[in-house]
């Protein structure tokens, strides 16, 4: 069973990369938007660039959902097996590491995101 489930340190961390992305694009681009006017025209009350954090945002959000929603799937297969056998607990608790990551990267991309939905872009 753990060959369908292939749990490596590369998976486990893709969500705190994605996160790591999204921090570094939503301040480079925000740090844009205030240096060079990049994007400032209201559409529907809020600034263009306001709009494009928003969508960076849930996008990077989703991402992590996905790999989330596949470690927490993962886990549920590797809790069923009841064998008793090292390899399982291993599985089993790397799969658990792995959903707690995306959930810790989603914190941090929420936490990120919070000027952006509490202030001006150039505040």
């Amino acid at each position: 069973m753990s060959a369908m489930l292939p749990i490596g340190l590369t998976r486990m961390s893709m969500p705190l990369v994605v996160w790591a992305l999204h921090f570094v694009v939503v301040y480079s681009l925000q740090g844009l938007a205030c240096a060079r006017a990049l994007w400032r025209a209201p559409v529907a009350g809020l600034e263009t660039m306001t709009w494009v954090l928003w969508a960076l945002t849930l996008l990077a959000l989703g991402v992590i959902a996905l790999f989330g929603a596949s470690a927490l799937r993962a886990w549920r297969i590797a809790r069923a097996q009841t064998d008793g056998r090292t390899e399982t607990s291993r599985l089993r608790f790397l799969t658990a590491l792995s959903a707690l990551v995306a959930l810790i990267a989603a914190i941090g991309v929420a936490f990120t995101a919070l000027p952006v939905a509490l202030l001006p872009t150039c505040a």
